[in-house]
């Protein structure tokens, strides 16, 4: 790398977050933290991110589907690729999809989608094709 890429991490899980810290630092690259998006966003403003892994459901089902919607929606931002760490999914399967109409008609404001649990290949895998542009 030619510079320390920053990578901001926006997840409430503590433990997960510890461990992609570990495992991004461990090939160089700057990690930031936040566990809440209202933390996420100050962080963004501090300094612009080169990458953002967000988790969907924080201290809402959707609280990470609206900071990247509000990021999308801001030309300072809305290039930085975000990659959405989450149990999305399974947890949107267990609640049923009519609970989460309002943002499934909505085009997706995250570049890509990693479901929990992680695998740390395909989490440096994924960081390293959305830094290139892929």
């Amino acid at each position: 790398m030619d510079k320390e890429t920053d990578i901001l991490i926006i997840d409430d899980d503590k433990d997960l977050v510890g461990s992609m810290r570990i495992v991004l630092e461990s090939k160089g690259y700057h990690v930031r933290i936040a566990h809440e998006s209202k933390a996420g966003y100050a962080r963004i403003q501090e300094k612009t991110p080169d990458l953002i892994i967000l988790d969907v459901m924080m201290t809402s089902d959707t609280e990470g589907f609206d900071l990247a919607f509000k990021l999308r929606n801001q030309p300072d931002y809305e290039a930085v690729p975000i990659l959405m760490v989450t149990s999305f999914p399974k947890h949107m399967a267990e609640q049923g999809p009519e609970k989460f109409q309002h943002i499934m008609g909505e085009e997706w404001p995250v570049t890509k989608f990693l479901e929990k649990p992680i695998d740390p290949e395909q989490l440096l895998d994924s960081i390293a094709s959305l830094l290139q542009g892929d």
